[in-house]
């Protein structure tokens, strides 16, 4: 795919913390980038179209039930024929500037590629193999592939491990708009020389409305573990993964929240890095000169 020229945007403050959920670190294995059949050239998005519905969630009814996560529970949205889905694994490298891993960086969604949120400013998840000291860059595009929002800042891991990027502690990101729908990218910059070795991940996103007896529920309960039945029966799968990560933070030694993020990342595909830890980092924003 063919790769937009950047924009400068400014010094974009973008805090990254996972223990406050909105904020993550980025490491990353390189083999994971490495990988000859990966290289990678962003291909050329496709426009979603204008009149493409967004699945609204039912209303609840009566007691909740104890949701049983599956693949479909989260790949019953998905971008339309003409759309280009997203791309859960970075495409390699063959150049040395990145670190090898023997996993590709990976972005936590499902294998559709496209998730629902009702949050205006979500939080996205990666897995990154291996420690770093890179340049990475977040974009955000509309329906129409305009870029709506990208920033680049420089990123610094200790280990490998899955790391979040939050929209909400930059007050300067767009907030997303109920109904419509938007493709994000994820890239590391291996050689800022040559941008055929960026490493990247993609993946659509939808916001959608709550029904009002819904929110209300959730806004009057102070029970995160009825928050995640409520938001795995809806599909809302940004805030699900926000929820149980933060739960996670809050109790590392708790198994049974272990054992939920293992069969959530099962119920996609991703168990080969259910068991890799949740990470922090630094990263600073890199100010244009």
């Amino acid at each position: 795919m063919a790769l937009k020229s950047a924009l400068n945007i400014g010094a974009l403050s973008l805090i990254l913390s996972l223990e406050a959920v909105a904020a993550g670190s980025f490491l990353i294995p390189a083999e994971a980038l490495n990988s000859p059949a990966n290289i990678v050239q962003r291909p050329s998005r496709g426009q979603l179209p204008l009149n493409w519905q967004t699945v609204q969630p039912p209303e609840p009814s009566g007691s909740r039930p104890n949701i049983q996560l599956t693949g479909a529970t989260w790949n019953s949205f998905q971008p339309p024929e003409d759309g280009v889905p997203g791309r859960r694994e970075g495409g390699g490298t063959r150049g040395l500037e990145c670190p090898t891993a023997t996993t590709a960086l990976t972005a936590l969604i499902p294998q559709s590629t496209m998730g629902q949120t009702i949050s205006a400013k979500p939080t996205f998840f990666y897995y990154l193999p291996v420690a770093l000291d890179k340049t990475v860059q977040f974009e955000l595009a509309d329906e129409r592939d305009k870029t709506l929002y990208k920033k680049s800042f420089r990123l610094v891991t200790s280990r490998a491990g899955v790391v979040s990027v939050s929209l909400g502690s930059d007050d300067n990101s767009p907030a997303l708009e109920v109904g419509k729908n938007y493709q994000w990218y994820f890239t590391i910059k291996c050689n800022p020389r040559n941008t055929t070795d960026d490493v990247l991940v993609s993946g659509w996103i939808n916001r959608t409305a709550l029904a009002p007896t819904l929110k209300i529920e959730l806004d009057r309960s102070s029970d995160s573990l009825a928050k995640l039945s409520i938001f795995a029966q809806q599909g809302l799968w940004y805030e699900y993964l926000a929820t149980l990560a933060q739960l996670r933070i809050e109790s590392p030694s708790d198994a049974s929240l272990a054992l939920k993020w293992s069969a959530v990342l099962n119920s996609v595909e991703l168990g080969k890095i259910a068991q890799e830890p949740l990470v922090t980092s630094e990263l600073t924003p890199i100010t244009k000169k």
